[in-house]
């Protein structure tokens, strides 16, 4: 009999989330009944799920979130849970014991971990101390300080990027560019942009943004990998390493990806997990420096929202997931180096019983 698990997962409104349903379900060593929940009623993902909840935002109410999540688990008895957020991955996290007590396994490594991870000064302050070269880096308090922490990192003949300790995708993020006299925002509906250190502060003066618990490092203009990787104590199960191809660099969403078996990535995220001793998943952003080496520019204790595009490439992360947490047999997979992945619009099949869902 293959076993059958009941699994809820959280921000099925994320723009890849059809790969990422179709990789949990794509297995033959078991069943799953997928409970998808979002803060967005008009999510994508509920249609390709066995049933659907709107819960409230992790990060706006967070003990809402979890008294529905309980309420869902007297409906359902789920058995397990997949956090894809910074928020929940912090409330589950503090919360581990409850869910244990209601048998409900949950995807995320322990609280202390989980902290320092999505903490991004803790996080490269740790690995600094282990040993792991994650170059220069500094915590910001205020504006005022920009200018002198600018100067630490070079500028202005290099240039510096602040950005928040907690964000998450790039809101908040500022690029100290010497040459840029006006304010260059990089993203629609998010304060991100370009500029002057003193261009920078006046643009945050503007917004009313006082700039506390921010951190500045380099700017690295190399290329950047999404990197993937599920861990069992520290030791690697599966690395999934993907060359983000952007237009944007800072675009919060997939525009491209180029899978890939780069040695230095693989060696430099696999010393991180073990570091941290991570038991479960973890997604890390990884540049390769001028000098062709790689540097961690943030990291969480959950995979990310493109995790399955490393589905298409070969390598089942959804599926050895569910196999961590339920002690199943691990499968081996290998990345197809070198693929080239872009989305697309497409039409997917859909469940019956969601047929005159959104019509």
């Amino acid at each position: 009999m293959k076993p059958r698990i009941k699994i809820c997962i959280t921000c099925v409104g994320g723009r890849l989330i059809y790969d990422i349903i179709r990789a949990i379900r794509d297995a033959d060593d078991y069943e799953v009944e997928i409970i998808g929940i979002d803060s967005d009623s008009s999510a994508s993902g509920r249609l390709l799920c066995d049933s659907f909840y709107v819960v409230p935002h992790s990060e706006v109410d967070p003990k809402a979130w979890l008294k529905e999540i309980y309420n869902i688990n007297k409906k359902n008895k789920i058995d397990g849970l997949i956090a894809f957020s910074e928020g929940e991955s912090r409330l589950l996290g503090k919360h581990r014991k409850s869910f244990e007590d209601l048998n409900i396994k949950i995807s995320i490594t322990d609280n202390e971990t989980v902290n320092i991870l999505t903490d991004k000064f803790l996080m490269l302050s740790h690995l600094a101390k282990s040993g792991i070269d994650v170059g220069e880096y500094f915590s910001v308090d205020k504006i005022s300080n920009f200018d002198k922490i600018a100067k630490k990192l070079g500028y202005p003949n290099k240039k510096v990027v602040f950005k928040p300790r907690y964000g998450r995708g790039s809101r908040g993020v500022l690029i100290a560019d010497e040459t840029q006299n006006f304010f260059t925002p990089l993203l629609p509906e998010r304060f991100c942009g370009l500029g002057s250190i003193q261009v920078l502060q006046n643009a945050c003066e503007k917004k009313n943004i006082g700039i506390s618990d921010y951190i500045a490092m380099p700017y690295y203009g190399g290329n950047v990998w999404d990197v993937d990787v599920l861990s069992k104590k520290g030791e690697v199960i599966n690395v999934a390493a993907r060359m983000r191809q952007l237009k944007n660099p800072l675009w919060p969403t997939s525009t491209g990806h180029k899978a890939s078996a780069d040695s230095r990535i693989i060696n430099y995220a696999s010393k991180i997990s073990k570091v941290f001793n991570i038991n479960g998943p973890s997604d890390y952003d990884i540049v390769i420096d001028e000098n062709g080496e790689p540097k961690v520019l943030d990291a969480a204790a959950r995979f990310s929202g493109s995790v399955g595009v490393s589905y298409v490439a070969g390598v089942n992360m959804m599926s050895q997931l569910l196999r961590f947490m339920f002690n199943m047999p691990f499968k081996k997979y290998n990345i197809i180096d070198g693929m080239l992945l872009r989305p697309y619009i497409t039409m997917a099949p859909i469940l019956d019983k969601h047929e005159l869902d959104f019509l």
